[in-house]
C-alpha cells in the first residue's frame, strides 16, 4: 500500500508537495513542484523537521483519553509522597581536617571580625585546678571575718597561701596564654591587678563604676581602645623582636605574697626583665614624636632630648612597677606601638614603690569586708 500526502507550501509562490509512505509508515519518496522537486528538494526536509517539533494533539493517538492510574495516594508511603531533598554540598569534594585547619588559620588574622573563626576554634581545655583557693572560696568560707578587721583577713589569705614562692611560680605557668587560657579568668577574678594600681593610688574617692572596673565586673573587650590593644599586641611584640633581636616567652598571672594582688606582663624577656606593650587607640595613626607633645600621653622627652621616658605620675608607671615586683624582675621593656612608629624604653624597678603594696592590699580587703 502506498500513501501520499499533499501539502501546499507558501514560499514566495504556492508549491504543492507529495510525500509517499510505505506500509511501515516510512518515507519512501517525495515530489515537489519546485524546479528541483524531482531531484534534490530541500522543501521536503524542512517539512519533515517542522513536523517533528510541531505535532498537534490530533497527530498523536488518543492522548486525550489516557487511562488514569489505579494507584491510590493512601497506599503510598510518606517517604514516597514527600521524598527527602537531596543533600546540598557547596564543595565539589568532602571537607577535610587539614582544609578546616587552613581556613581557621586564615580567619585568625581577622580575629573577632568573623563569627566563623569562633565556630572553627577548638573547644577550650578544662581549666586546671589552681594550687590555691579562689578569692570567692576564701571570702565565703566560715573562717573569713565578716567585720572590718582587715588584718585578720589578710592573715587568712597568708595562711591559705603557704609555700608562697613555689605556688606563685606554679600559677604563672598554669595561666600562660592569659585570655586564651580558661584558668586565667579564674585566677584573676576578684583580685586587684597591676593595670588598676595607678587608678587607686591617684583616686580621691572610689566611685561605684570605678569599683566595678577594678574588680573586673565590666567586659572591657567591648571598649574599642581595649580591643585595639588586644588585636595589635602581637604586632607590637614583633616590632620589639625585630629591633632588639630578643626572644619573648609567654607568661601568666603573678601574685604578691598575700595572693590578693596580681599582675600579668605581656611577656618574659629573661631572668631579670619583663615586657609590657601599649597600643594607644587615640594616637594609633601618628608618630611618637607627634603625640609626645600631649600632656595626657604616657611618655615625654628625656632631659637630654634623646629618646623618651615614662612619666612617673602616669598610671602605667605604677603598672610596670607592680609587674616587676611580683614577677619578680629588675627591669621592664616598655613598648609603645602605633601604625606609624614604635618606642622602646628600659625601665628600672623603683625600690621606693614597694610602700604602695600595703596600701593596695588594705584597699582590697576593705572592699571585701564591706560586701
Amino acid at each position: 500500500m502506498h500513501c501520499y500526502l499533499t501539502v501546499a507550501l507558501k514560499v514566495r509562490a504556492m508549491l504543492s508537495m507529495q510525500i509517499y509512505l510505505d506500509e511501515q509508515q516510512d518515507i519512501k519518496t517525495t515530489e515537489c513542484e519546485c524546479p528541483r522537486g524531482a531531484c534534490k528538494c530541500s522543501h521536503a526536509a524542512a517539512l519533515f523537521i517542522h513536523g517533528i517539533y510541531h505535532l498537534s494533539r490530533a497527530d498523536v493517538e488518543c492522548q486525550w483519553r489516557k487511562r488514569k492510574s489505579h494507584t491510590s495516594l493512601s497506599n503510598q508511603a510518606v517517604s514516597e509522597l514527600f521524598p527527602p531533598p537531596k543533600r546540598y554540598c557547596a564543595l565539589s569534594r568532602a571537607p577535610t581536617h587539614a582544609g578546616r585547619s587552613t581556613l581557621y588559620e586564615d580567619l585568625k588574622n581577622y580575629r573577632n571580625f568573623t563569627g566563623l573563626c569562633w565556630l572553627l576554634s577548638p573547644e577550650p581545655p578544662v581549666a586546671s585546678k589552681l594550687p590555691m583557693p579562689s578569692i570567692e572560696e576564701i571570702i565565703y568560707s566560715d573562717e573569713f571575718p565578716s567585720s572590718n578587721r582587715n588584718s585578720r583577713a589578710v592573715g587568712l589569705f597568708g595562711l591559705q597561701f603557704q609555700a608562697r614562692r613555689g605556688k606563685i611560680v606554679r600559677i604563672s605557668e598554669i595561666t600562660v596564654g592569659q585570655r586564651n587560657n580558661p584558668a586565667w579568668p579564674i585566677a584573676r577574678r576578684g583580685r586587684l591587678t597591676a593595670s588598676n594600681f595607678g587608678s587607686i593610688l591617684h583616686a580621691k574617692r572610689i566611685t561605684p563604676s570605678l569599683l566595678k572596673r577594678l574588680l573586673g565586673e565590666y567586659d572591657l573587650l567591648r571598649v574599642k581602645a581595649i580591643q585595639w590593644g588586644v588585636d595589635n599586641e602581637g604586632e607590637a611584640i614583633r616590632a620589639f623582636t625585630l629591633r632588639t633581636g630578643k626572644t619573648i616567652k609567654e607568661t601568666g598571672i603573678w601574685f604578691d605574697s598575700s595572693g590578693i594582688l596580681g599582675s600579668f606582663p605581656d611577656g618574659i624577656v629573661d631572668d631579670e626583665t619583663i615586657l609590657e606593650v601599649k597600643c594607644p587607640y587615640t594616637e594609633r595613626n601618628v608618630t611618637i614624636e607627634e603625640v609626645v607633645k600631649s600632656k595626657k600621653f604616657s611618655l615625654e622627652k628625656s632631659e637630654s632630648g634623646q629618646g623618651y621616658v615614662l612619666k612617673k605620675e602616669h598610671v602605667y608607671w605604677h603598672q610596670v612597677q607592680g609587674q616587676m615586683y611580683f614577677s619578680p624582675r629588675k627591669f621592664c621593656y616598655f613598648v609603645v606601638w602605633t601604625t606609624k612608629d614604635v618606642a622602646i624604653l628600659l625601665i628600672q624597678r623603683d625600690d621606693t614603690w614597694a610602700r604602695n603594696i600595703p596600701r593596695l592590699t588594705q584597699f582590697t580587703m576593705t572592699i571585701y569586708s564591706q560586701k
